[in-house]
């Protein structure tokens, strides 16, 4: 779970069970928002002339099992 005052990457925010539940409150669907996010680095990594590695997130982070149910 977050802690007050730490870094945390899109992947792990993402993966947080606060957020999750948030998310999981307010209608987010996590999956969706993930592709969202991801295409968006995509298009600033091309605007930019990145790499796309640098603003990728992992493939094998998922939501938590125990908030994922509908």
């Amino acid at each position: 779970m977050a802690q007050q005052g730490c870094n945390m990457t899109i992947d792990q925010l993402l993966n947080d069970p606060l957020t999750l539940a948030l998310m999981r409150a307010d209608g987010v669907d996590p999956v969706s928002l993930r592709m969202m996010l991801t295409g968006l680095a995509r298009r600033l990594a091309e605007k930019r002339d990145m790499p796309p590695f640098l603003l990728t997130f992992s493939d094998t982070a998922m939501p938590h099992a125990g908030i994922q149910g509908g």
